[in-house]
């Protein structure tokens, strides 16, 4: 991992950066080891990681990043006690209410969407959703995805299974990658870009079937961070940006030396 100078000064930074991500994806992990690192009960860790996410719309705007997917809640995600998959939708229900009425989050015009299987979400949780991205609609300053049960294999399933059933697309090798990931979750007119910047607390390494088609087959900057999720603070997103930025900057670099190559070859 490439060696960051800690001590600058990070809001400073974030506010003249250059070459940031334009779409962030992140795997929110460790509430629940987070709780049993404080001795605390799990729903006290669901409720820490729901606070970090809140902070995070402020410190991504700041940034100046465009697209911003959080993974809150997996297909596998069902497996887990029902008491606590219960309380988990709970306090996302307390979270959609305050993104649609806290003037801060408000004012910043952020479009809200949710991508997942919904059919499978609670009534009021779906309902809770739907009138935020209602009111967020003609947002265009920032987005927000909020993956709900979602699963990276279902997604691309029903996204071919569509391409399949469709009149206007009967040859399958002519596809481009923005005619599928029109059909890919959020189903919108508006082609959502690729991932560049995939970031996993927790410090599990693997990313759990989260956005395969958006982040992994687009050779998307991978960090597998060493901190649980409610840990995750401002200096942390400087940290990683600056990551990603020098890692950016490597491959560009390669990317001239090998171009380089490749002209000194056709010149002899």
């Amino acid at each position: 991992m490439p060696q960051i100078n800690k001590s600058k000064n990070s809001r400073a930074f974030l506010h003249s950066a250059k070459h940031v991500p334009e779409h962030i994806a992140f795997i929110m992990d460790g509430n629940r080891r987070y709780a049993q690192k404080k001795g605390k009960e799990t729903t006290w860790g669901h409720t820490a990681g729901v606070s970090a996410v809140e902070k995070l719309l402020h410190w991504t705007y700041l940034a100046k990043i465009k697209h911003i997917t959080i993974y809150a809640f997996s297909t596998e995600n069902f497996k887990r006690d029902p008491s606590e998959v219960e309380s988990i939708f709970e306090l996302l229900e307390k979270m959609l209410h305050k993104l649609s009425t806290d003037e801060k989050i408000l004012s910043k015009k952020i479009k809200i969407r949710m991508i997942g299987e919904t059919d499978n979400l609670p009534e009021k949780t779906l309902r809770a959703f739907k009138d935020l991205e209602e009111k967020t609609a003609a947002n265009d300053k920032m987005y927000l995805n909020v993956a709900l049960a979602y699963g990276g294999r279902n997604d691309m399933t029903q996204a071919f299974e569509k391409i399949a059933a469709s009149s206007e697309n009967t040859n399958a090798a002519a596809l481009s990658d923005d005619e599928i990931s029109k059909y890919l979750f959020p189903f919108s007119d508006e082609i959502v870009p690729s991932v560049d910047f995939l970031i996993r607390t927790g410090d599990e390494h693997r990313t759990s079937n989260f956005l395969p088609w958006q982040a992994n087959g687009n050779n998307a900057v991978v960090c597998y961070y060493n901190k649980f999720w409610p840990e995750f603070t401002f200096k942390d997103l400087f940290y990683t940006l600056r990551i990603y930025q020098r890692l950016e900057e490597e491959r560009r670099k390669n990317e001239e030396r090998r171009m380089k190559k490749v002209e000194a070859f056709f010149e002899i």
